[in-house]
């Protein structure tokens, strides 16, 4: 089995019944829950991301730059924070920088109000 760990960006199959405001589609997402926990749950939490990029969004958008096999910039959209089966994990695809995760973790702060 696969590890998991904070900061992976993988490939998540977010197929399901749906409303329209949640993301759908198998896409890129960043792990955001501890690695630790990761390795005892069957569910990790992540935040999707989108290549429909919005300048100045932070901080519910953050900048990802293209790297490995994440092709294209993206925005990691914090308000698409989402807790998913580790089978719904298609494969990894790179790893956010600590300054990336940074900005992750403060928006989510901010949208949770912590």
């Amino acid at each position: 089995m696969m590890n998991y760990n904070r900061g992976d960006i993988v490939l998540v199959n977010f197929n399901s019944q749906k409303k329209s405001e949640e993301v759908a589609k198998v896409r890129q997402a960043i792990i955001v829950s501890d690695s630790e926990l990761n390795d005892i749950l069957d569910l990790v939490s992540v935040v999707a991301l989108t290549t429909n990029l919005i300048n100045d969004a932070e901080p519910l958008r953050i900048r990802i730059s293209k790297r490995e096999n994440l092709h294209k910039d993206s925005d990691a959209m914090i308000e698409q924070l989402r807790s998913v089966s580790k089978s719904r994990i298609v494969q990894k695809v790179g790893v956010v920088s600590k300054g990336e995760m940074q900005k992750i973790e403060y928006g989510i702060k901010k949208m949770l109000n912590l």
